[in-house]
């Protein structure tokens, strides 16, 4: 468990990262992942953040229910779950230093991905959804946050604003569920992590709620900025200090 200022930290992150994600619909999971990483250790990040993403999830849902594409989320799913399940046995057995590193590769990775499908030189089509999920799904066991690389494919497609942070939240908050199961096959899943992560996610309600109000006067560019600034200083420090 946290020390006070462990606590304080990570109620700070949960609630501007819900923000953050509320606005976007990726953000909660990038910030989060370094800070529980600093205050709780690297083995730790995925099953809090299972837990926490789960929750915080669930409040975009709630807060844009009436917004889901039912079509896109059950066709990214059908490839999602089981490569979800697949990734998660593989981190089981994973190294602290392998995971920092392939964390860190990912997140600054997810610039230039996300500028390359933005470009419209790629075409999403609704039958490619179960090989996009396929593939997200088991990236997503081993860096939980999978939001700015899954974003792209959503916006490519035609969703938008709230049909866009509904239904990404949906097929989020499946893949948690399905990796929080194995995580708790394999003891991962700790009343702990339960704990910590039942708090965090608590508070990601009040963010998304806040968020959900906001939607309509954020400048997308300014944000976009923001976010990619940040992927790239987290995944340096991943890779430059995987432990």
């Amino acid at each position: 468990m946290p020390d006070l200022a462990g606590w304080a930290i990570l109620v700070a992150g949960a609630l501007l990262g819900s923000l953050i994600a509320g606005v976007a619909g990726f953000g909660a999971g990038v910030l989060l992942l370094p800070l529980v990483a600093w205050t709780l250790g690297m083995r730790a990040t995925a099953p809090v953040l299972t837990v926490t993403m789960a929750l915080g999830n669930l409040s975009r849902i709630w807060w844009s229910r009436g917004d889901i594409d039912g079509r896109v989320a059950l066709r990214f799913l059908l490839g999602a779950i089981p490569a979800t399940a697949l990734g998660a046995i593989l981190y089981a057995g994973a190294s602290n230093e392998w995971l920092s590193r392939v964390i860190g590769v990912f997140l600054i990775a997810a610039v230039p991905f996300r500028r390359i499908l933005a470009s419209h030189w790629i075409r999403v089509r609704l039958g490619h959804f179960p090989l996009i999920g396929g593939a997200i799904g088991l990236l997503s066991a081993v860096v939980v946050t999978t939001g700015p690389v899954l974003s792209p494919f959503f916006l490519a497609y035609g969703l938008r604003r709230t049909r866009y942070i509904a239904t990404e939240a949906v097929c989020a908050l499946a893949m948690h569920v399905t990796r929080g199961t194995a995580f708790a096959r394999y003891a991962l899943i700790t009343w702990d992590t339960v704990t910590i992560g039942v708090t965090l996610g608590s508070i990601m309600f009040v963010g998304s709620w806040i968020a959900r109000h906001a939607l309509e006067r954020m400048s997308e560019r300014l944000f976009l900025a923001i976010i990619e600034t940040l992927l790239v200083i987290m995944g340096l420090q991943f890779l430059l200090v995987p432990r």
